[in-house]
């Protein structure tokens, strides 16, 4: 019998090139293609697929979001997440939030048929060369809370960063210098590999 699946992807040409692969090399059905994150929840109240493919940086809501909406309403939902960012700390917020597969969006066809399969089978999937750092996210959520490791006071500037405070306002209210301010965002910027303030809101909302 075939396991229904469910592909969420911005991209129409993404979606169908993973709908083909899958259905020439598994044993399923995709029941529905979905673009954004209000129609992707829509389709799996509708069509309840046993696996839902979902690309991480889906919108309106977050793929973050959808994580932990899906988990609730239906937590049975195998969830294999999807991202052109696969980092250590991305892969680990998503199976952090109920998600049994994590892979790169650039990875080669065969890795998708793997990932199903490995749903189908109750068995997660994982790429092996985000395992060590996998394995150091754990360690900096047991030694900091946070698992990107930031200290206190990194956490602090990162708070007042993404409430639209300017730098010079950071430095008042924190009672330090602009410099020390611009020091800790560089290393926030490098120790959660973000490179903008869009992309260091996303990680306050998923940590």
């Amino acid at each position: 019998m075939n396991s229904t699946v469910a592909i969420a992807d911005s991209h129409e040409i993404i979606r169908e090139g993973i709908a083909t692969r899958l259905c020439k090399h598994c044993n399923v059905e995709v029941v529905a293609e979905t673009s954004d994150g209000y129609t992707t929840l829509k389709a799996c109240r509708q069509h309840k697929p046993e696996i839902l493919l979902m690309d991480l940086s889906l919108s309106r809501p977050s793929g973050a979001e959808i994580l932990g909406k899906l988990r609730a309403s239906n937590p049975e939902m195998k969830i294999v997440v999807l991202s052109s960012n696969p980092s250590s700390s991305n892969a680990f917020l998503a199976l952090s939030s109920g998600a049994v597969g994590f892979m790169p969006k650039q990875a080669p066809g065969s890795d998708f048929v793997n990932a199903v399969r490995a749903a189908q089978n109750d068995y997660a999937y994982f790429p092996t060369d985000l395992l060590t750092h996998f394995v150091q996210s754990r360690r900096n959520l047991t030694r900091t809370g946070n698992i990107y490791g930031l200290s206190a006071r990194e956490l602090e500037i990162l708070d007042a960063c993404v409430s639209g405070q300017s730098t010079k306002e950071v430095a008042s209210n924190l009672s330090i210098s602009v410099r020390t301010v611009e020091t800790h965002r560089n290393s926030i910027y490098k120790k959660t590999s973000c490179r903008s303030y869009k992309d260091l809101a996303q990680i306050v909302t998923m940590d």
